[in-house]
């Protein structure tokens, strides 16, 4: 009688501590599993998030943007594609159009893409920038910074101007108006002049 009990007890503790182990496992893969599943979710929560901030809201074609001071404009934007995104639009194959106080388109800037800040109305253009005048002056250089507030073409870059006698500037660091009639090369200039000063004998 006292062996059945013992041995009863044993099974039982034995069943107990065998129960104990695999509930204890059990539980640990669960808890496991469980965190697995919360760093799982995490992270596709973290990755869905980094997705929206890189997704545009909305994407345009033949996009055009014109800018307006007392009802005349200021200049006009114009890209084969934009991608609007919180606070800047991103813009392929850009021209931008710029008009003087008679409204009469003055000068055309061409490049590959820019980025817009919606807020200010600021440009970065870059990738091989050409800018032409109704002088006939050019300019190039690989990266623009038009500034709206005070409607100047900022760079850092290299730049090469053409005017139309044959004066060529060249130099790194530019600031100018958008008609290229004010210009000043920050940077280091070199240039070449069409004028050739006579003999004084």
């Amino acid at each position: 009688m006292n062996t059945n009990f013992k041995t009863h007890t044993f099974q039982n503790e034995l069943g107990l501590t065998l129960g104990c182990k695999l509930f204890g496992r059990l539980a640990g893969s669960i808890i496991l599993i469980s965190g697995l599943f919360l760093f799982s979710s995490c992270e596709e929560e973290g990755i869905e998030e980094k997705l929206d901030e890189e997704l545009p809201r909305i994407t345009l074609e033949k996009f055009s943007l014109t800018e307006t001071k007392a009802g005349d404009k200021l200049w006009t934007l114009d890209a084969e594609q934009a991608r609007v995104y919180d606070e800047i639009i991103k813009v392929d194959s850009v021209k931008i159009r710029f008009y003087d106080k008679e409204q009469i388109e003055f000068s055309i800037l061409y490049a590959p893409g820019g980025i817009l800040n919606r807020k200010t109305h600021n440009i970065l253009i870059g990738d091989s920038v050409a800018v032409f005048t109704n002088d006939s002056t050019k300019l190039f250089t690989d990266s623009l910074f038009w500034q709206n507030d005070s409607q100047k073409i900022l760079t850092d870059c290299y730049v090469k101007i053409i005017k139309q006698d044959g004066t060529v500037i060249e130099g790194k660091g530019l600031r100018a108006d958008p008609y290229l009639k004010k210009i000043e090369v920050i940077g280091e200039t070199k240039g070449i002049s069409p004028i050739e000063l006579p003999d004084i004998r």
